[in-house]
């Protein structure tokens, strides 16, 4: 057969092929198929949409889980100084409005038991204005014959009108009222000086019931100011930690303070706080370290747990170490 007899016969051999796929081929198994495929691929993109759905309750969940937790945390800092030969461990308390950590208390103490502080500094709160002060009983209780315990008043305190019969229950415990006055802790072979001011709600003419005519706030600063000297460590107990420019003028080494609850309402890297008391909206010492010149505030988030809610700002027990500078 020629060249031109293969070329003739090459198509007619091509549509006979063809023909022949095509008879074979069923319509009823193709639209199946067709279908079939359709459903599966519906069902995977329902699968998808179903995991996605999930992975996002599962997010919302933790970050609901996070951001409300109110579980009692450990906040720990650090200072530095070469007016001690040896560590001295200090528990600040805040803020705890009379409200309860465990069955008397047990699970605030036992925090406190496990961090070893050598003295405790309450700064102000602790007993609130609309309670009955048993939880305040239940830690003093503890916490007093087992520690150098130290308190300042609160606003709080202050509003109840009773603060003079608060601190008389608190001096009960064993716990040492500062109301402008000094004490000299001594921890193994070196003196911490200890020094503490009344809230100044306690100086305005309302609640003015036990204090001599007078009498204000910066007359308590001064007075702790005189008896302290530049060579001993010193800490100052003051509720408010929007008194900067007092503080600053101070000689103390450290103030602890407390009052902004932490701003109420945080988002971690972004702002530390929303709204505290006598700072406003998003408040500059909302909780955290700050350094002023050559001294520390250091400013708890409180422990009070109210039906304001407490957003990525869990109750904190603050822990303070002072290190030898080397």
């Amino acid at each position: 057969m020629g060249n031109s007899d293969i070329l003739e016969s090459t198509p007619a051999f091509l549509e006979k092929q063809l023909g022949n796929i095509f008879w074979d081929i069923d319509p009823d198994a193709v639209k199946e198929s067709f279908v079939g495929e359709r459903l599966r691929e519906g069902m995977r993109t329902e699968q998808k949409k179903t995991m996605v759905i999930g992975i996002c309750v599962v997010l919302l969940l933790v970050f609901c889980i996070t951001a409300f937790w109110h579980g009692l945390t450990v906040k720990t800092y650090d200072i530095s100084t070469d007016k001690i030969t040896s560590c001295v461990r200090i528990a600040v308390l805040s803020d705890l409005h009379d409200c309860n950590f465990g069955k008397f208390q047990k699970d605030l103490i036992e925090k406190i038991r496990h961090q070893g502080p050598d003295m405790i500094l309450l700064t102000g709160d602790i007993a609130d204005d609309k309670k009955t002060h048993d939880a305040t009983e239940q830690l003093l209780s503890v916490i007093g014959s087992e520690y150098a315990c130290f308190y300042v008043s609160g606003n709080h305190e202050i509003w109840s009108g009773q603060s003079h019969k608060i601190k008389d229950l608190i001096r009960s415990f064993g716990v040492m009222v500062l109301e402008g006055g000094t004490e000299i802790v001594s921890i193994g072979d070196q003196n911490i000086v200890v020094a503490g001011v009344d809230d100044p709600e306690e100086f305005y003419p309302f609640y003015r019931t036990d204090r001599t005519k007078g009498e204000s706030f910066y007359d308590q600063l001064n007075a702790c100011n005189m008896e302290i000297d530049d060579s001993t460590f010193s800490v100052l107990l003051s509720h408010r930690p929007e008194l900067i420019n007092e503080y600053k003028s101070s000689g103390f080494d450290l103030v602890a303070s407390g009052h902004s609850h932490g701003g109420q309402i945080r988002i971690p890297y972004i702002f530390n706080g929303v709204y505290a008391p006598n700072q406003g909206f998003f408040p500059k010492y909302a909780g955290g370290y700050y350094q002023l010149d050559d001294k520390a505030l250091i400013v708890s988030r409180g422990l009070s747990k109210s039906v304001i809610p407490r957003v990525f700002n869990p109750p904190e027990l603050v822990i303070v170490n002072l290190i030898p500078k080397k």
